[in-house]
């Protein structure tokens, strides 16, 4: 049978040993005390004897209060602050029986008052406040983070304590019509059952939080545990003695002095705790910070960590990125805004670079970057083509405290695209002519006598490939001139409801097996370059059209939303498989493998050409798949506000 986990009893606990130790010994040497001296003789202390240790007393008050608040506010636990608010009313009245007390002033009287009796109520006030306060620290479970009203804390503290001062100065003006406590030097039954109660929540409480401690391990309530029980006898001497300044009145006080040592003691305690453990977790995050730089600083890619706040600022980065940027990290007069300018950042096309747009500044805005490309003029005048990703850091509770950014250098394979694009181009200009050529002829047989079916057959199929092959070279010509030049675009206002419409009715005189079904709302204005978003477009349905050879419908919408116009387009095809989704938008990368539905073995250029047209119109293009299921791309352009006239751009 397994051994069920149970608390630990008190003889294995330190801190229960010697709340069990406290109470024994406090026992026997009261009634050691009792049995020696009876009741106790009168005696005359130093006259300043009570006052001095009541000032030691409120003062070590205030220091446990102010320990206990700052405890809550790192930990914001509820015993804390009731431990606090219990010591800051105590302080209160500490204050208020001091100044009453009487042999303050020669003539015998306290200074704020005449009467013995109002330092009775003082005294039992105090007590009284510090039993209830920490007896609500064993029970009570708010505040708490998060909790409703959470931030009220302190003005409920404050309003207490005027509360106190409040009930002290209606004490004092009403001080002849109080009861009375105190009768010549002897307690009054009032007196004595006041007492009695206090003892007996002192000595519950105390037990209440020796039972907290065992089940929480928290050493706080084990502390509480060992000032109530001092308290609780302290009271307790006092009703054995039955008058004033007797020895039982006397020995209460180093009782009172124990009790808030305890509690001071415990809660110093605890903060050396704090900090040695903060201290060693410094160390151990110094080890960590310099492991993780020794990580970044070996990495083969660059890797730049901003901080948080309105002006983020460079955290750490590695020699690689100083390589790549041609660069150290900015000095901290330089904002991130200021980055382009710094490092010389601009798109691939040579525009410069939007510092809203900065992978860094997206990521503290909570997005995530992947694959963006920005292109670095370097003081020394190299150019370098670096890939970017970044993303936000997150702390446990999800706030965004900083952001990091990887990049790679990619100039290699940029130079290496320049000379695959420069043969491309010239096999190209290449190809036009002799296609040309065929394509002419093609047509010129079309013309002659008739001839064989057969005959005119091939001379179609002729005609065909022709005009198959003369796109294609037109798409590689335009795919390189996207790249060294985008082309200006025309732009004009038109409805991308009446342009979908036409384009979706002229491509379904293409195929017979399909049917295109548009659903549009009006009006959705845009400003763009029609012929460009024409072409967008034809390809996203001729891809829809190519990959669904079974046919089926094919779905088309446009609406409007937050500002863009939008577009998609849905067929219920092959598919694309997951591993090819991320570089669908790559050229020359064909959806579907070699043999697959819908593959026809040629060059794809038509999606890759269709992102680069949208994101020239500061739109975006994206798509969702699931293979054997179909495909639905979509594209969005921003809506036109007023009136727009045609103008290159």
């Amino acid at each position: 049978m397994a051994n069920k986990d149970r608390s630990p009893r008190w003889v294995d606990d330190p801190l229960l040993r010697w709340i069990v130790g406290v109470a024994i010994g406090l026992t026997v040497f009261t009634v050691a005390l009792f049995l020696y001296w009876g009741p106790g003789p009168v005696i005359i202390a130093l006259p300043w004897f009570v006052p001095a240790v009541h000032s030691f007393v409120a003062l070590a008050a205030v220091s446990i209060a102010f320990l206990s608040f700052e405890r809550y506010q790192v930990l914001r636990q509820p015993a804390p602050f009731w431990i606090g608010a219990a010591f800051s009313l105590f302080t209160v009245f500490v204050v208020l029986y001091v100044l009453s007390f009487p042999g303050l002033l020669p003539d015998g009287r306290g200074l704020i008052s005449q009467m013995t009796n109002t330092m009775g109520w003082f005294y039992h006030l105090q007590f009284s406040a510090l039993a209830i306060f920490l007896l609500a620290a064993v029970f009570a479970r708010w505040p708490r983070e998060g909790a409703a009203g959470e931030r009220w804390w302190f003005w409920l503290v404050l309003a207490g304590m005027v509360a106190s001062v409040l009930v002290g100065w209606l004490s004092l003006v009403y001080e002849p019509l109080l009861p009375l406590l105190v009768v010549g030097l002897s307690f009054t039954s009032l007196t004595l059952a006041w007492n009695c109660l206090l003892v007996v929540a002192f000595l519950v409480t105390a037990a209440l939080s020796a039972h907290r401690y065992q089940q929480t391990r928290d050493s706080l309530f084990g502390y509480v545990a060992l000032a109530e029980l001092q308290f609780g006898f302290a009271v307790l001497t006092s009703v054995i003695g039955g008058r004033f300044y007797d020895l039982w009145w006397y020995w209460q006080r180093p009782l009172w002095i124990g009790g808030v040592s305890v509690l001071l003691f415990g809660l110093l305690s605890e903060y050396v705790g704090l900090y040695r453990r903060e201290r060693e977790s410094l160390e151990e995050a110094q080890e960590e910070r310099n492991r993780l730089q020794a990580v970044i600083n070996t990495a083969p890619v660059g890797i730049v960590i901003y901080g948080p706040g309105p002006r983020p600022r460079v955290l750490a980065s590695n020699e690689a990125s100083e390589v790549m940027l041609g660069r150290p990290p900015p000095p901290p007069e330089v904002s991130v805004s200021d980055e382009p300018a710094y490092y010389g950042l601009y798109r691939p096309t040579g525009e410069p670079w939007p510092a809203e747009e900065l992978p860094c500044v997206r990521a503290l805005r909570g997005e995530t970057s992947v694959g963006v490309e920005i292109l670095v003029r370097q003081s020394s005048g190299r150019e370098v083509h670096i890939l970017n990703n970044a993303a936000p850091l997150r702390n446990a509770k999800g706030r965004i405290v900083g952001a990091i950014v990887a990049f790679q250098d990619i100039t290699a394979i940029r130079e290496q695209e320049q000379l695959r694009d420069e043969f491309i181009s010239a096999a190209a200009h290449e190809l036009k002519s002799p296609v040309a050529i065929i394509k002419g002829y093609a047509q010129l047989m079309r013309q002659w006598e008739p001839h064989e079916m057969r005959h005119a057959a091939a001379v179609e199929v002729i005609n065909t490939q022709t005009d198959r092959i003369t796109r294609r070279v037109q798409e590689m010509l335009e795919a390189i001139r996207f790249r060294k030049a985008p082309p200006e675009l025309y732009l004009e206002r038109f409805d991308l409801g009446d342009l979908t419409a036409q384009v979706v009715q002229r491509m379904q005189t293409t195929t017979e097996l399909h049917l295109l079904a548009l659903k549009r709302e009006e009006p959705v204005p845009v400003e763009a370059d029609r012929e460009r978003i024409e072409e967008v477009l034809v390809s996203l349905l001729d891809n829809a059209i190519k990959f669904s050879p079974r046919g089926g419908g094919i779905e088309v919408r446009v609406w409007a939303e937050k500002g863009e116009g939008l577009v998609s387009v849905t067929d219920h095809g092959v598919g694309i498989p997951e591993e090819r989704q991320r570089y669908i938008f790559e050229p020359f990368y064909e959806p579907v493998p070699s043999g697959a539905p819908g593959y026809r073995g040629v060059v794809a250029l038509s999606l890759y050409l269709s992102k680069l047209t949208i994101e020239r119109h500061k739109g975006r293009i994206w798509f969702e798949s699931e293979e054997g299921k179909g495909s639905t791309f979509y594209f969005s352009l921003p809506l036109t506000k007023g009136d727009g006239n045609g103008r290159g751009a």
